[in-house]
């Protein structure tokens, strides 16, 4: 007899299970549950369940040919992707969603095992391609009549956020109060750990307009009443992109070269340049070599946020307006020096009269 506590482990099962995980992580789990259905159905004209079914009725009853069954089948799995023209990259990361279904259906796979019935293709490493500044500055220009994916794009690299954490933010998520408006990133992200970053001040100038109109619940980079969708933005980047004809793509898998990820990386590389890794990765949310132990005041963090800051300006007026700004408050801590020293003299004199008007009454000096 079954109990009523036993679930039973199918893809309705599987999609609960992985309900609470962040948005871009469940469609990539979900996508390799698709994957799998489309090669079973291909390779053997039978669903993905029926092919579950019959490896379990193996490993019960027919164990000296179970694992020649599975690995088998999972080795034509990783033939069907190559014949596909999938990177060997994208091939492991999809098995390993789809290692995580198949337990979860049952079926276990050993790492000993994998490394000795699977041949996968070694992985291409190429160089990551750096977003140039005037590419950036296009990309932004040419969402001119969509101030809010302006905001959004300029956010992701004046900020070092992902764009799961940009999206997900909402306006009490944002500290107005400040020189720069300051973000705190909830920890109900990918890394389940909240931290502070902050926006730049052409970020600001496009953001703060749009921010008038929501309310303290309403998602920053969203519609109003809407929720956030990073599948709309990648695909809206992704048309800009092939307009400019910014189409690179990477050999060894595919990608374009120019994707949502390489605004996170431009900051990271402008902000570990300028000062250190460990800030980078601070602001970033990566973990960082002993970072644990290197603690910083959120005023030290802002002071070293807004040295970093003209780096990460994608328009020249706004660093002329930065420099105009720095100038002003130099003059005017001349202005106040040449004050205070001014009084110092002043001081010095009249405590100097003092004293030799003392020395005089007491008759040292005529």
């Amino acid at each position: 007899m079954t109990s009523f506590l036993i679930t039973k482990k199918d893809k309705k099962s599987y999609e609960s299970k992985i309900e609470s995980l962040p948005s871009s992580t469940k469609r990539n789990k979900q996508y390799a549950v698709k994957l799998f259905e489309r090669f079973t159905c291909e390779k053997y004209e039978k669903s993905s369940t029926e092919i579950i079914e019959e490896i379990n009725r193996m490993r019960k009853e027919e164990p000296e040919e179970y694992e020649y069954a599975l690995y088998g089948m999972l080795q034509e799995w990783i033939n069907w992707n190559k014949k596909r023209g999938i990177g060997n990259y994208t091939i492991r990361t999809q098995f390993s969603n789809l290692r995580k279904y198949l337990f979860h259906s049952g079926i276990k796979t050993d790492d000993q095992n994998i490394k000795e019935y699977l041949s996968f293709g070694k992985i291409s490493k190429e160089e990551k391609y750096p977003l140039q500044l005037e590419e950036y500055r296009r990309i932004v220009e040419s969402f001119s009549k969509n101030p809010r994916f302006q905001a959004l794009f300029l956010a992701l690299g004046s900020s070092g956020m992902r764009i799961g954490e940009a999206l997900s933010l909402k306006k009490k998520n944002l500290d107005l109060s400040g020189k720069r408006i300051k973000v705190n990133i909830p920890p109900t992200t990918k890394t389940r750990t909240g931290r502070s970053t902050y926006l730049s001040l052409e970020t600001e100038k496009i953001l703060k307009p749009l921010l008038e109109k929501k309310n303290p619940d309403d998602f920053v980079f969203a519609k109003k009443g809407c929720n956030p969708s990073d599948r709309s933005v990648r695909v809206s980047l992704c048309r800009s992109l092939k307009r400019m004809g910014y189409t690179d793509k990477y050999e060894s898998n595919g990608y374009m070269k120019i994707t949502s990820h390489s605004f996170r990386a431009f900051f990271f590389t402008k902000a570990s340049r300028k000062h250190d890794e460990n800030y980078a990765h601070r602001l970033t949310g990566h973990g960082g070599y002993l970072i644990q132990y290197d603690r910083m005041t959120e005023e030290e963090k802002l002071e070293r946020y807004l040295v970093l800051e003209s780096d990460l300006l994608v328009f020249d007026q706004t660093k002329n307006e930065l420099e105009i700004d720095r100038l002003r408050e130099e003059n005017q801590t001349i202005e106040q020096l040449k004050k205070e020293m001014k009084q110092l003299k002043k001081n010095q004199a009249i405590q100097d009269e003092k004293i030799i008007q003392t020395l005089k009454n007491q008759g040292s000096i005529p």
